[in-house]
């Protein structure tokens, strides 16, 4: 059967929430923030990331409250949410599914409020039709479950199909993340044992649907999740969340030292009406105060150097804030993408001129300032570049520009040269050096305006050659 991408998700969101909320003063369960956001809107904005636009939203606890704290957010501008009122909710949860059935035609994403999940799930179910059962992810990595005695259990047979499913289990291979690929068979099943009995849970209409072998399992990988039902959770969601933030891309130094330092910001202001263009700013900020006081140092007070160059390590630090909070609260913006590589590239280049003229002023020796102009000339020819391929991609940030040749039989040595020296050419790399270079003092220092001048030299032969080798490939496919 074809599989089409499900652009319609269910959210259950009608419980009491006893157990986190405890105190009668807090929100209901769906407006508890978790790592900056209300649990309800991080879950419509996880799905959003994969590609959902219409939402069923099912309330019933305080569900009047839940729905006037959403709406007009304008982070959801753009989605059509539906919401379902469960006057039943203390029921179990598959009425409040079957409240929604008015609502939804065709197969769609099932998924519970108070789940935190990894948007790759999403993505992964995209590619799981349901046919005429569901489809359920599951975590088969038992040993990272933060509470199994909580956690719905899953024994699964031939072809990934489910054999039983709930809470009691003692024989299982899989715990439930709470996330669904379902068909409307499910309703059927649903409102078939809710008929018999009065009281319908959504692991009843599961095991119905199990029983005719139409309930199957798809293992979520290394994704993650987890389901907050009380502080301890919360907690430990917010842990996953924020080993999220660390990207693949990261190299040691980045990984090790400035998101050590970043995280600990963002976590700070992530409760707090905090944008990344906020981050990015406050960054741009110290960043040329690094280069001031640098300008400022004279042989009378070279202690100037070190604090400049703590300054501009500062600003590299950070710089991961943005890019986090943009993660962390689903506010990346085009804008936002140029506005950081444009006042990456501001700091690189005014610390530069700050360094080459200090150095000048203690030494007397033109050649430091000429050395830093001579970099920074290089440095805003290559911007205009680099910029001009950006735009034409329709991106903002250098890690989208490919700076090796695809065909690696087709590498001359000085590119796998280059590509061997590369790390020194991340900002997270020679912020670091420069600062222990700053630390050290001026002779240092003078090495640094040396190499800094090398590596933009390198930067703009390697771009060159790669332009040169993209032209020579488009026109022997013009020729051939």
């Amino acid at each position: 059967m074809m599989n089409t991408r499900i652009e319609q998700a269910v959210i259950l969101a009608a419980g009491f929430g006893s157990r986190i909320r405890g105190q009668a003063e807090l929100p209901p369960k769906p407006l508890i923030s978790v790592g900056g956001l209300p649990l309800l809107k991080r879950a419509i904005l996880t799905a959003k990331k994969a590609g959902v636009r219409r939402f069923v939203v099912v309330l019933g606890f305080q569900g009047e409250r839940v729905r006037d704290a959403l709406r007009g957010d304008a982070d959801l501008d753009g989605l059509e949410i539906i919401w379902a009122d469960n006057p039943r909710y203390a029921l179990a949860n598959g009425v409040s599914v079957l409240t929604a059935r008015p609502h939804i035609e065709g197969e769609f994403f099932l998924t519970m409020a108070d789940h935190v999940v990894d948007a790759a799930i999403y993505e992964g179910l995209q590619a799981q039709p349901a046919n005429e059962g569901l489809i359920l992810a599951v975590d088969r990595k038992l040993e990272t479950i933060f509470d199994m005695d909580d956690a719905t259990k899953v024994k699964t047979g031939r072809g990934e199909r489910i054999d039983q499913i709930g809470k009691q289990l003692t024989d299982f291979d899989a715990v439930d993340t709470g996330v669904f690929r379902c068909s409307s068979h499910l309703f059927d099943a649903l409102e078939v044992t809710l008929a018999e009995r009065g009281d319908v849970s959504l692991s009843d209409g599961v095991q119905a649907l199990a029983a005719r072998g139409v309930a199957r399992v798809w293992d979520i990988g290394a994704a993650w999740w987890q389901d907050v039902d009380e502080e301890a959770t919360k907690k430990h969601a917010e842990k996953l969340l924020f080993k999220s933030l660390t990207k693949p891309i990261d190299g040691p130094i980045s990984r090790n030292v400035n998101r050590r330092f970043s995280k600990v910001v963002t976590r700070l202001v992530m409760n707090y009406d905090v944008v990344p263009n906020h981050m990015t700013t406050v960054g741009l900020i110290v960043g040329l105060l690094a280069a001031f006081i640098t300008a400022l140092t004279t042989t009378q007070n070279l202690w100037l150097f070190a604090v400049g160059g703590f300054l501009y390590q500062l600003s590299s630090m950070l710089d991961g804030c943005d890019g986090e909070i943009a993660r962390l609260k689903f506010k990346h913006s085009d804008w936002g993408e140029w506005y950081d590589t444009v006042s990456d590239d501001i700091i690189n280049l005014s610390y530069q001129l700050s360094v080459g003229y200090a150095l000048f002023r203690i030494s007397g020796e033109r050649v430091w300032l000429h050395l830093s102009v001579a970099t920074v000339a290089i440095s805003l020819v290559l911007c205009f570049f680099l910029y001009r391929r950006l735009m034409s991609m329709g991106r903002g940030t250098h890690l989208a520009l490919e700076w090796t040749a695809k065909e690696a039989d087709d590498v001359s040595l000085v590119q796998r040269i280059i590509a061997k020296l590369e790390f020194v050419a991340h900002r997270d790399f020679y912020a670091l050096f420069l600062m222990v270079l700053a630390f050290i003092g001026a002779p240092a220092l003078k090495m640094a305006l040396i190499m800094s001048l090398v590596v933009m030299i390198t930067t703009a032969a390697q771009w060159a050659i790669m332009n040169v080798r993209e032209a020579t490939t488009r026109r022997a496919a013009r020729h051939a």
